[in-house]
């Protein structure tokens, strides 16, 4: 029948809960989709439809069952893990500058590159009154009035992209860039965030935390009030100076937890057999559809990386409020429900009303009672430009290309230029970086560096090789450095390979270097309904994915296998390759790195997937290190991805539909039954077709649309 990648999606309830859910998609023949086993999403707040539906927990194995999901959940910490990992590294020729990459590119310990701290420095009187003039010369609309308090709410989507003044949601690069110039913004005197429910990984919200803290820097102050508060909300708001909760606040700082579903007895019983070929025994993509149960290896995954982002809680809050970690654990294992109960224990500063949070402000700036507070809100703050403020970079350029999203090959007929990474799309960015390098065959002097932004799980197998070998020939003529977000996993992952340092934060999920792929079995499920199909056929193989009446044949099982074999020896050798290993070492002592395991930012660096932990501002610093750029120096910093969607973009999309419901309509019946290339969605359960295909029946798109629905 078809082949199909089944991937598991991480979110969260409100009672700290993780459920994994899986995509279905069919590839072309013999390309798997790389898709890690988990999502872009790795959210331990982003609320469900039905926040109320109890907790329900399948049968675990039982070296799981009794297991307790501790900081310690193995025998060797990631401290010890990464010590071990060092001196296996110091021991072993294989790492050495002899075995580099076409790039250049060497594993180097963390500690070599340039850590992009950020440093607040008051400007010269000079400069001051440069900035001054600059601002009475400003459009009315950018104007500010000094004294005026920024106010960020911060709560839902959080995306990687830049937003144009048309789109609703925040946007990361927007909101640091305003901690940034409100830094050295001359009229604004303080930060008050509203902090609600964010529905982004923890790779964002540890983004946004460190502007939080490099903002007090500058000695202005920044107050939180949070009336939903949950871990990850906590975990921004008490970077804050002061944080107040109102009297009524919701907030549930239980701990955290992880729960799988499966569709194994499910299929079982409507006759749907899953044929998997995975590689890779932590590829738990595919779990969901082939067992009712955990596997031990999901359960060993799932609960490092639940120990990795729990411990990193616990370290950072104690920090921020000066507890003692055992003090915070005890705390939370009391099960806190009353707002009084935090204040008495030092978690907020105070109980109070938003009005009474904004009196207490226009106090602070000696504004009186009757007077408005000025105030300046995120959407209109964002249009004040750096250049104003005397924050734009020198003469030194260096490229930004953000890859957000699922990995496709081509923009798919209903999606927004924005949506995905499309590998068409972005191999033009990278070929407009380089130009000048293809047409004077010299070193182009239009961009010194270039950075490549990656927030995505993975997808087309192909698409990801595409752009694989575009970032690996700009890499050969300057510095390309990768910045992961919240998650660069399998084919985001891949991508980063190509770069010459990669850069993630503490909490990024990386690495999954495995594929997976099969096809549906129907045989019972078309006896139980009478439904008969037959197929007539040329060479030996014609039926390997077109007769899901029938499993494989011997032979057809056996040269799927292979395939799937041949497509991670790929990925492997070149994650070997790219990363300053050779294939010989990678086989022998790092194959454990791969199997398909995700690992959080700190334990890939430990294993040398990750050259450095940060965020772009060090980035930006190891870009300027290898362009040989002075690290005081300023440099501009450019967005080759457009803002998105823009208005015109809006507009022509509603016009298209609605001029042509029937083509709309028609096509979409049409992208249930074939496809121009291979994608992977991590929401819910998304079927993907193959290429050119014409042979799917109406009873397996009924099955589709209940599984969608699931």
């Amino acid at each position: 029948m078809s082949k199909f990648f089944p991937t598991s999606h991480l979110t969260s309830i409100p009672c700290r809960t993780l459920s994994t859910h899986h995509t279905l998609c069919k590839p072309l023949p013999f390309v798997p989709l790389l898709t890690p086993a988990l999502p872009s999403r790795f959210s331990l707040s982003s609320p469900l439809s039905n926040p109320h539906r109890p907790l329900s927990l399948h049968p675990l194995p039982d070296s799981c069952r009794h297991r307790n999901l501790s900081i310690r959940a193995f025998d060797l910490s990631s401290e010890t893990q990464k010590d071990e990992s060092s001196a296996e590294k110091e021991k072993d020729p294989a790492d050495s500058d002899e075995s580099g990459g076409d790039n250049g590119s060497v594993v180097k310990p963390d500690k070599e590159y340039p850590s992009g701290e950020f440093v607040f420095e008051e400007f010269g009187a000079w400069k001051k009154f440069v900035v001054k003039l600059r601002m009475l010369i400003e459009f009315p609309w950018r104007r500010v009035r000094k004294g005026s308090v920024l106010t960020m709410q911060l709560r839902g989507q959080v995306s990687d992209q830049l937003k144009s003044r048309f789109s609703s949601g925040l946007s990361l690069p927007q909101i640091c860039e305003n901690f940034i110039k409100a830094a050295y913004d001359p009229r604004i005197a303080g930060v008050y965030l509203h902090i609600e429910p964010l529905n982004c990984g923890w790779g964002k919200v540890e983004e946004i935390r460190r502007h939080i803290l490099d903002f007090k820097k500058s000695g202005k102050f920044i107050v939180g009030y949070v009336p939903v508060c949950g871990e990850k909300e906590y975990y921004l708001a008490c970077a804050c100076e002061e944080l107040y909760f109102p009297p009524s606040a919701y907030f549930a700082l239980n701990g955290l937890a992880v729960q799988a579903s499966f569709l194994g007895g499910v299929l079982e019983n409507v006759g749907v057999e899953p044929q998997v070929e995975r590689i890779g025994k932590y590829k738990s993509a595919g779990d969901q559809l082939i067992r009712k149960n955990m596997s031990e290896e999901n359960c060993e995954m799932l609960t490092s990386l639940l120990d990795n982002i729990y411990g990193n809680w616990l370290d950072k809050v104690s920090h921020a409020t000066g507890k003692e970690r055992e003090n915070i654990e005890n705390f939370i294992n009391e099960g806190v429900y009353q707002v009084e109960k935090l204040k008495e224990d030092g978690w907020i500063t105070n109980i109070m009303y938003d009005d009474e949070v904004m009196s207490k402000l226009k106090e602070r700036l000696g504004i009186q009672e009757d007077k408005k507070l000025p105030v300046v809100d995120y959407r209109k703050y964002s249009r004040v430009r750096k250049w104003t403020l005397g924050l734009s970079g020198g003469k030194d350029k260096i490229a930004i290309i953000r890859a957000s999203g699922s990995i496709s090959r081509v923009r798919g007929s209903f999606s927004v230029s924005s949506s995905g990474i499309v590998a068409e799309q972005f191999i033009e960015k990278i070929r407009s970086i380089r130009v000048d390098v293809d047409l004077l065959f010299s070193e182009s002097k239009s961009y010194k560096a270039a950075i490549i932004r990656i927030d995505s799980p993975g997808g087309d197998a192909l698409a990801s090789d595409l752009m694989w070998r575009e970032i690996k020939l700009l890499a050969a003529s300057k510095p390309v450095i990768a910045s992961m977000g919240d998650v660069a996993a399998s084919g985001g992952y891949y991508m980063a390979m190509g770069t010459g340092a990669i850069v993630a934060e503490n909490l990024t999920l990386t690495g999954s270097i495995g594929v997976v792929t099969g096809k549906f079995n129907l045989g019972k499920l078309y006896e139980k309904i009478g439904f008969n199909k037959e197929i007539i056929s040329r060479g030996r193989f014609a039926e390997l994915t077109a007769a899901e009446q029938r499993p494989f044949r011997p032979d057809e099982a056996k040269l799927f296998a292979e395939a799937a074999q041949n497509s991670y020896k790929q990925f492997r050798d070149k994650a070997a390759f790219s990363r300053s290993m050779t294939v010989w070492y990678f086989i022998n002592k790092m194959e454990e790195v791969a199997q398909g395991r995700v690992w959080t930012g700190n334990d890939a660096a430990s294993r040398g997937l990750v050259d450095a932990i940060g965020g772009l501002s060090r980035a930006v610093a190891i870009a300027k290190q290898k362009a040989s750029i002075p690290q005081d120096r300023q440099v501009t910093l450019v967005e080759m991805s457009k803002p998105s969607p823009s208005l015109p973009e809006i507009l022509s999309d509603i016009g298209s539909s609605m001029v042509g419901v029937d083509r709309t309509l028609k096509g979409l019946l049409e992208d249930l039954t074939s496809s121009n290339g291979i994608q992977a969605r991590m929401d819910g359960i998304m079927f993907q077709q193959l290429e050119g295909a014409s042979f799917a029946s109406p009873f397996l798109n009924l099955i589709k649309d209940y599984l969608s629905s699931l």
